[in-house]
């Protein structure tokens, strides 16, 4: 029988089996089973409606993508169902759409340079490293990486994959991915352009520019018609021109197939297109993975690389929208779903995925309710893999192009630099960092030195942290440190206070005014005192105490005062610096007080000796004594 008053160890089992332990660690690794026993005709109903509006979205955006990641374009498709259907049983969030993006396949192109089994490998490393990242709660990690460093690596993989996308969209074949090299590609290929491919290109882009003003001005009459007059017939009819805008990449891509396949006469084709796409799912392979047998180091360290970017990517959409629509999620268990979609996705050919902002955002807006709208995502999908095959060879590829750079265009965003400029200098500088890293040495290295910087700023604040110094009068000096005092910034404040100390002292020597006697460290915004830090503050304590200072802390915990006393040093402490200072100037009007006492009792003594010596007032000889 179960000792109740015995103490429950936190961890799984802690031990030995316990079943209510084990049953909370299950519904946390799969989280399906805390809202399925709850999914209704209601939910199954918003479910459908959203998981098919997403999936008639993905399909052209995921045969985009795999245009980017330098891979034949059905590798979009198989990359864009395994994905969603995994994340149903391991994800927290009801809005977050699992297959490929932008960031991941520009990603994959740089490491895999169109190598289909290497890539396919990144998936199945990348995906190891998630699952461990979540299992061990490594959640915390991705918050190291600052909102300047995340901004200016989004804006920059932006710019530099709709500028790898120049080429595709007025047909040059032989472009560059690299941003410098398309620089250069911009000034000395311009004669190659293909005007038809050009024409095409810059129309899809304009039709999804006025598809996407309808959207936005469809989305506020319906919104305010369901207000003023409730579900209306013009409500209905503003809600259809939403869906429509809503599917601007479907009807810009399929409009453009059509207009190739109406076009395409005795083998002379107007467009260049994608081209033959292998139609049916792909079954288990494993053959792929001997890629492993050569090039295990490099996947090691690539699939690490994708991981972070694509737990960074994932991650901060599930907490966007968690946010947005008010519900919890598990930053470690989205890890652990994440890397589940990679690793399943790697053994049916799919290349690294993640949580997609676009697509979650429709998802979103169309109303989904639980994860399970990732089915008919799927769904969509493999639909289009069994039957549609055949007519997606006919897709321009300047279509595909005009669709990823109307997408990533609005994750440019350069107000957040300006704006920070007026608010932290330094979190600008974070962001070209980060922002010029990534352009000119590449989405993968980029963000390294990114966050590296961040680092490095952390570190610098923390070795020279600010310090105020305050004359507070009567021989009292405050001393204020805005950071935490740690083996970095000792030395630092140490100086600081001897440099106070020694100006103070030259002023009052000047100023004929009163040394100082006094000293009030402001500790209330210090978390730590490691051992250096205490040897510090007793280096310092011992100097006060031979030079006759008083010296007075401001703030420190209790702990913190038991760390320092275990220490030896005993300090008075204060919750605030007015009663330290106050304290001060009290426990100096006591040493002055009693230093004048002393002091005239010590001369009324002398005088007393010297009257009975014989002498008149102290220090000065007796001029009217009589003569001997």
């Amino acid at each position: 029988m179960e000792d109740e008053g015995a103490p429950k160890d936190d961890t799984c089992c802690g031990g030995l089996c316990q079943k209510g332990c084990c049953r909370e660690y299950g519904k946390k690794r799969v989280p399906v089973v805390t809202w399925a026993p709850h999914y209704d005709l209601d939910k199954a109903k918003s479910d459908l409606i959203a998981g098919t509006t997403v999936g008639l979205m993905v399909v052209p955006q995921s045969l985009a993508y795999a245009v980017t990641a330098d891979l034949p374009a059905v590798y979009g498709l198989y990359a864009s169902y395994i994905g969603v259907w995994v994340y149903i049983f391991f994800g927290t969030s009801k809005d977050v759409t699992v297959g490929p993006t932008s960031i991941m396949s520009s990603l994959v192109a740089s490491t895999a340079g169109g190598d289909i089994a290497y890539s396919i490998c990144l998936s199945l490393v990348a995906g190891i490293y998630m699952m461990i990242f979540g299992l061990l709660e490594f959640g915390w990690v991705m918050w190291l990486i600052s909102y300047p460093t995340l901004t200016g690596f989004t804006s920059a993989a932006a710019i530099k994959i709709a500028a790898g996308q120049i080429g595709d969209l007025v047909g040059i074949e032989d472009w560059d991915s690299d941003f410098i090299d398309v620089l250069e590609d911009i000034v000395t290929k311009y004669d190659q352009i293909k005007w038809t491919d050009a024409c095409l290109g810059f129309s899809c882009l304009l039709i999804l520019f006025l598809l996407w003003l309808l959207q936005k001005q469809s989305a506020l009459k319906y919104s305010a018609e369901m207000q003023e007059n409730g579900v209306t017939v013009r409500y209905y009819a503003w809600k259809s021109l939403w869906y429509v805008g809503l599917m601007r990449n479907i009807i810009v891509v399929m409009g453009a197939a059509l207009l190739d396949y109406a076009l395409y006469v005795d083998d002379d084709n107007p467009f260049i297109i994608v081209g033959y796409i292998e139609s049916g799912l792909q079954g288990l392979d494993i053959s792929v993975f001997s890629k492993f047998q050569d090039e295990w180091a490099s996947l090691l360290l690539n699939g690490l690389i994708i991981a972070l970017i694509g737990l960074l990517e994932g991650l901060a959409i599930a907490q966007a929208f968690s946010k947005k629509n008010r519900y919890e999620i598990n930053n470690s268990q989205e890890m652990v779903a994440l890397g589940a979609c990679n690793i399943v996705g790697s053994f049916f050919l799919a290349y690294p995925v993640t949580g997609s902002f676009s697509r979650s955002s429709v998802n979103s807006e169309s109303g989904v309710k639980t994860q399970f709208g990732g089915f008919w995502t799927g769904l969509i999908v493999v639909l289009c893999l069994l039957f549609l095959t055949s007519f997606f060879s006919y897709i321009p590829m300047a279509a595909l192009a005009a669709v990823i750079i109307f997408a990533v265009v609005f994750m440019i965003n350069f107000m957040v630099p300006i704006y920070m400029w007026g608010v932290r200098k330094l979190g600008t500088i974070s962001w070209l960092v980060t922002f010029c890293s990534v352009l000119i040495l590449g989405i993968e290295y980029g963000i390294g030195v990114g966050v590296a910087f961040d680092l490095l700023l952390v570190v610098a604040k923390n070795l020279r942290p600010e310090t105020h110094i305050h004359d507070m009068g009567e021989g009292v000096i405050l001393v204020e440190v805005d950071s935490g005092w740690n083996y970095l910034s000792v030395n630092y404040v140490k100086e600081k206070v001897e440099e106070a100390l020694y100006w103070e002292r030259k002023r009052f020597l000047f100023s004929h005014s009163t040394t100082v006697n006094a000293i009030v460290l402001d500790m209330s915004k210090f978390s730590e005192l490691d051992i250096t830090a205490l040897e510090s503050l007793k280096g310092l304590h011992e100097d006060c105490e031979t030079e006759k200072i008083l010296l007075f802390s401001v703030g420190l915990s209790s702990e913190l005062v038991e760390d320092a006393l275990a220490f030896g040093i005993v300090i008075p402490n204060f919750p605030t610096a007015p009663e330290a200072v106050t304290a001060a100037r009290t426990e100096i009007g006591i040493a002055i007080a009693l230093h004048e006492r002393v002091a005239q009792t010590a001369l009324a003594a002398a005088a007393a000796v010297a009257d009975a010596a014989g002498y008149g007032t102290f220090g000065t000889a007796a001029e009217d004594q009589p003569d001997q």
